[in-house]
C-alpha cells in the first residue's frame, strides 16, 4: 500500500461487526469527515475506523491488517494548533462537545500503514511525539469512532491543516514496505496459503454503500469518486 493510500471502513452501529468500505484515499476520507449531522441520539450514527481488514473477517483486533490513520480521542482536552506544526490533519467535534467541555476527534493520516499487531506500541509513541493525551482505551487497532455529529441546536466545529503525513518510526515497517507484501500471520499459523495483501479488486467487485456520500452535492460526489479511482489506480497489482 503506497504512501497516501489511506483506507477506512465503516459499521452501521456499535453492534455491527461487518466492515464496509468507507474511503480509499485521504481526500475521500477527509471530505466525508467534514459532514456533521444533528442527532438527538448519538448511537443512531454510523461508525468508522481507519483500517484494512483481512479478507472475509469481522471486526476484531486480530483481524485488522493495517491501520492507516492515527485518531486521537480528545475528551476534555482543548485543541492546540502548536502541537501539530507542519502536519496534515483534520479535527472535528463530537456529539458531547461544548465550549466549556471540549471533545474532539483528531485524525492524522499516516505516511505508511502500520500492521495491526504493532499498533498499540505505535499508538503510544505517536501520542508522545505530538504531545497529546488522548484516551488510552482507544489504542486497540479495531477501535471504531462515530462519524461527525452534533446535538440539535449545537454548532459543530472543524479544523483542518495541510502538511506532511505523520510518519511512524518503526524500522521493520519500512523493511516490510520494501518487501512489497506481508503475508497473513494467521494463514502462516494454520499452514494456509491465503495472501492477505489488500488488492483493489476486493473494493472494485464489492457493492458500494453510497450512504457515505450523504450530505454531499452531485459535483462533490463525482469529485470524491474521481479522487478515489485515481488513488486506487496507484496501488493496482498485476500478477
Amino acid at each position: 500500500m503506497p504512501r497516501q493510500m489511506i483506507h477506512a471502513v465503516k459499521f452501521h452501529d456499535v453492534k455491527c461487526n461487518q466492515p464496509k468500505n468507507f474511503a480509499i484515499s485521504w481526500n475521500g476520507l477527509s471530505a466525508l469527515l467534514t459532514i456533521s449531522v444533528p442527532n438527538s441520539d448519538k448511537t443512531r450514527r454510523e461508525l468508522w475506523s481507519p483500517v484494512t481488514y483481512y479478507p472475509d473477517t469481522t471486526r476484531g483486533n486480530r483481524n485488522v491488517e493495517y491501520v492507516t490513520c492515527l485518531v486521537v480521542d480528545m475528551d476534555g482536552e482543548a485543541f492546540d494548533y502548536a502541537k501539530l506544526d507542519g502536519l496534515e490533519y483534520l479535527a472535528y467535534t463530537t456529539w458531547s462537545h461544548t465550549e466549556t467541555d471540549q471533545h474532539w476527534h483528531l485524525v492524522l493520516p499516516l505516511a505508511y500503514p502500520v500492521p495491526g499487531e504493532r499498533w498499540s506500541e505505535v499508538w503510544t509513541e505517536l501520542h508522545e511525539r505530538i504531545n497529546v493525551v488522548g484516551d488510552p482505551q482507544t489504542k486497540d487497532p479495531a477501535r471504531i469512532f462515530y462519524r461527525p455529529q452534533h446535538k440539535p441546536l449545537a454548532t459543530p466545529r472543524l479544523k483542518m491543516q495541510s502538511g506532511k503525513f505523520l510518519e511512524p518510526t518503526v524500522p521493520e515497517l519500512f523493511a516490510s514496505r520494501r518487501a512489497g507484501r506481508i503475508r497473513n500471520p494467521r494463514a502462516v499459523e494454520t499452514g494456509g496459503s491465503r495472501n492477505a495483501h489488500w488488492r483493489p479488486e476486493s473494493w472494485w467487485n464489492e457493492p458500494q454503500d453510497l450512504s457515505r456520500f450523504d450530505g454531499m452535492s452531485k459535483a462533490e460526489i463525482c469529485e470524491a469518486l474521481r479522487v478515489e479511482l485515481r488513488e486506487l489506480s496507484k496501488s493496482w497489482v498485476f500478477d
